[in-house]
């Protein structure tokens, strides 16, 4: 069991786990809504790049498929809180 618990695979799995539980958390109990969705939209982008990184194996991958990837993550990223901080204002 403990081996079980040192493959990247298994903590890649719980840190998803344990990110989609703070979105729960964060959305049953009324959060301030800017903040909330500011949190959730970074840790969508954290959780996507998890599974870029261990579940499409990306972390052993090629460096510039590796790199496309990080900077595909930011970029998205940060149009999409854009976007939200332009139109919340």
């Amino acid at each position: 069991m403990n081996s079980l618990f040192k493959l990247p695979m298994t903590r890649a799995w719980l840190a998803l786990f344990a990110a989609t539980l703070t979105v729960a958390v964060l959305v049953e109990n009324d959060a301030p809504a800017r903040s909330a969705t500011i949190a959730i939209i970074l840790i969508a982008a954290f959780k996507l790049r998890l599974v870029f990184l261990h579940f499409m194996e990306l972390s052993s991958g090629a460096m510039p498929w590796r790199l496309v990837a990080e900077i595909w993550v930011a970029v998205v990223t940060a149009v999409i809180l854009g976007g939200y901080l332009i139109t919340a204002l």
